[in-house]
């Protein structure tokens, strides 16, 4: 299934969302429906924790790593990119760090490889710039 496809299988339909939020790590990410979009051979790339993350049990890690710092966390797609086979969210998080109390915002770009109709492989970039180039589409 070409990124075309993923959208108008999950994208439109809300299986996804385009915005989400966490009180408590982890919980929230871990609903069945939203785990049957990844392939089970899924690698996150974050180079926020220069980690790779593997598997169902990586996402896992993945997302309880991230929100555990945050006293509250909210991420929001502001726009989806149909790049062939690759799909690109530019998302704005926010949140507030658990031991200082200081509110973040940020910008980054997610590059999602699909393979056979689920998610298989994450990059994620500081910028969107960073992540059309990755795939092909400098602007």
């Amino acid at each position: 299934m070409r990124a075309n496809g993923f959208k108008r299988r999950y994208l439109t339909s809300g299986t996804l969302g385009v915005s989400c939020s966490w009180k408590r790590p982890g919980k929230r990410h871990a609903a069945r429906a939203v785990f049957r979009l990844y392939d089970p051979g899924v690698e996150i790339h974050d180079v926020f924790y220069d980690r790779i993350y593997r598997g169902l049990d990586g996402v896992r890690d993945y997302f309880r790593d991230w929100v555990s710092t945050f006293d509250a966390w909210g991420a929001e797609v502001e726009e989806w990119i149909d790049a062939g086979d690759y799909v690109i969210a530019v998302l704005r998080s926010r949140g507030r760090g658990k031991r200082s109390g200081v509110p973040v915002e940020q910008r980054e770009s997610h590059v999602w490889t699909l393979r056979e109709g689920k998610l298989r492989r994450l990059r994620i970039y500081a910028s969107k710039d960073e992540a059309l180039k990755a795939v092909g589409l400098e602007e």
